[in-house]
């Protein structure tokens, strides 16, 4: 029996990413059953017609075979798989997928969609997530697991329900003998330290510049973005503010960057006295405060002057 299932789709957070749509195609089929579930099957009995996801609930975990995995040149991800219900009661999961860098610390994790499988069956789904570059240059492993209805695939720890699967950006399984890690916990301003400011004056082929240089000072692995604001004097409030570059750092882990300037109102060049350069997990948006009085950028008096310098405390 075939029948199409409108899938969840996940975006990294940073980009704010818009969601894709996918079809799943689920087949129900008789799946291959070995000498011991027949065993199985009495332990499970007593769950027939609930949810059972969880080995709590007397249920066999799910597994994970004929997985595929291909990423295009936009930054769609499409992952196909198919999900064994060893058991004989019927098994509603969330889908989950993990992006680990080359320590084996989450990058991020974000679910798939919903799936259900009747016991001694097998369904095969195919879903679509969205990887921006900065976090998948950065991918050496995936995982793919289930969590609980009710349970969210970010929960801390993570919970899984089903044995999780490992697989190499190629798609290629790898060994999973290694232990889920948990997600990344929320990023803050001061998880990072800035150095190397310069700025490129307007007048420039390329138009104003801002290099930096962003460390990740903290424990854990941390994201965020630059926020660029101008002022016409000390104190007052901003005439312009524009997010400079992104990042997304292991820990003690640093990115340097030129990122372009580009000020909606270019007379502000000429208005403002005072620039600051300030980062955070959010860019602009409750960057000012939140990491101290930002990073002073000295600003040329005029369009075309020299090359300035200044390195941030």
């Amino acid at each position: 029996m075939m029948r199409s299932d409108q899938r969840h789709v996940w975006g990294v957070l940073l980009a704010g990413a818009a969601a894709l749509s996918g079809a799943g195609c689920k087949k129900e089929q008789p799946a291959t059953v070995d000498a011991g579930v027949a065993a199985v099957a009495v332990v499970d009995a007593g769950t027939r017609g609930v949810d059972a996801g969880t080995v709590a609930n007397g249920g066999k975990p799910l597994r994970f075979s004929n997985v595929g995995l291909q990423r295009a040149e936009d930054g769609r991800v499409t992952v196909t798989y198919t999900l064994t219900n060893p058991g004989t009661a019927q098994a509603r999961e969330k889908v989950c997928l993990m992006l680990l860098d080359a320590h084996e610390l989450a990058i991020e994790v974000g679910g798939l969609g919903s799936i259900t499988v009747k016991g001694g069956l097998e369904d095969t789904f195919e879903d679509r997530a969205y990887v921006d570059d900065l976090k998948w240059n950065q991918v050496r492993s995936l995982r793919l697991f289930t969590t609980a209805a009710n349970d969210y695939c970010s929960d801390t720890p993570i919970k899984p329900a089903s044995e999780p699967f490992r697989m190499l950006p190629t798609g290629a399984p790898a060994p999973a003998d290694l232990p889920l890690p948990d997600p990344p916990p929320a990023s803050l301003a001061e998880d990072f330290e800035v150095s190397g400011l310069q700025l490129r004056q307007a007048g420039t082929p390329e138009g104003p510049s801002l290099t930096f240089t962003v460390k990740n000072v903290s424990d854990h692995r941390a994201s965020g973005a630059g926020c660029l604001r101008a002022y016409a004097q000390e104190g007052s409030r901003a005439l312009e503010e524009v997010e400079v570059g992104e990042f997304d750092l292991a820990p003690k882990a640093s990115s340097t960057q030129t990122a372009p300037v580009a000020f909606h109102r270019a007379r502000h060049w000429e208005e403002a006295t005072v620039l600051r350069f300030f980062v955070g997990p959010y860019g602009c948006v409750m960057s000012e405060g939140a990491g101290g009085p930002g990073h002073p950028v000295t600003l040329p008096e005029k369009a075309g002057s020299e090359e300035v310098h200044h390195d941030a405390e």
